[in-house]
């Protein structure tokens, strides 16, 4: 019965890993959803509560380098409204309480992308910062590099030292 019990909680335990990252995926995709389609859908609060409260937003407009609070950007947002816009989430990556994601929003003549860093605060994840650019509808992400990287992948061996011959000088 011992060996019985322990077994299951061995087998729970290491399910729990494969339960925290699929959480986290869903927990990051649920704060995008709130981004993306608090927005479109015009609910402003669903929208904001996708931000850490001063969370920073950044991109380059005609006279260089500009910024606004989330504050501003959802005051821009209309109640109740619906955009006329597509939108979806191009990639997301994340290590531990740390994530990268990238939007894409299509309006009629543009589009956005959005590159967002996400932290995990109190267990929810949060847009901390984003920067934007609106691009041609024909434009498309460009992506360097891509290749994945194995999880747990064992650390190589550094290669041992020469051994120095000593000779025997007689002493």
């Amino acid at each position: 019965m011992k060996n019985w019990r322990t077994l299951m909680l061995v087998l729970l335990l290491a399910g729990v890993g494969e339960v925290t990252a699929q959480t986290d995926e869903q927990l990051i995709n649920n704060t995008l959803s709130d981004f993306l389609e608090g927005g479109t859908n015009g609910e402003v609060e669903r929208f904001k509560g996708a931000f850490l409260r001063d969370a920073v937003q950044k991109a380059v407009g005609n006279n260089g380098v500009t910024g606004m609070t989330v504050e501003s950007l959802a005051s821009k947002i209309k109640p109740n409204q619906k955009m006329e816009r597509t939108t979806r989430v191009l990639s997301v990556s994340y290590a531990n309480n740390a994530a990268t994601a990238i939007t894409e929003t299509v309006y009629a003549t543009n589009k956005i992308i959005d590159f967002l860093n996400l932290l995990k605060v109190g267990g929810e994840w949060k847009i901390v910062s984003r920067v934007y650019s609106r691009v041609d509808l024909t434009e498309e992400l460009n992506t360097v590099g891509g290749a994945t990287v194995a999880k747990n992948q064992a650390k190589p061996k550094p290669a041992a030292k020469p051994v120095k011959k000593v000779s025997d000088d007689g002493w």
